[in-house]
């Protein structure tokens, strides 16, 4: 037996709306954990600059305002140059694994494994941060 046609209309449109929720809630997610970590930063280089500066709270309150109003071009900039910028240690690491023997390159992959795991995809080859998602070169 099959269902009525309006019953499917109904839960096809349901599914809809619950995958659009679900599309909806990642991207606050991930673009309200992004603007966290930026704020985490400003913070935590706001606090040095305090105290390794001895700034008095006129001045704190000033160069809080600057991080504030400056983020935006910071974070334009750094997605311009994001991809460049993967790409060379990428390059980098490759020409240095190029070099190495094979007891060495195990040892170089392990290094950077702990050290850095970020540079590292799963045959241990460097990889490449393009539009917030891995890629291969």
């Amino acid at each position: 037996m099959t269902a009525p046609t309006w019953l499917r209309a109904t839960l096809l449109l349901a599914l809809a709306f619950a995958a659009g929720l679900g599309v909806g809630v990642a991207y606050t997610r991930h673009r309200d954990s992004a603007q966290s970590a930026d704020d985490a930063h400003s913070q935590h280089m706001i606090h040095h600059l305090a105290r390794d500066l001895d700034l008095d709270s006129t001045q704190r309150v000033a160069v809080t305002r600057i991080f504030a109003r400056r983020q935006r071009a910071i974070d334009s900039t750094w997605q311009a140059v994001q991809p460049h910028v993967h790409a060379t240690i990428d390059s980098t690491l490759r020409e240095i694994a190029g070099v190495l023997r094979a007891d060495q390159l195990a040892k170089y992959r392990k290094m950077l494994e702990e050290r850095h795991p970020e540079t590292l995809d799963t045959n241990g080859m460097g990889h490449t941060m393009r539009g917030g998602r891995h890629e291969r070169d």
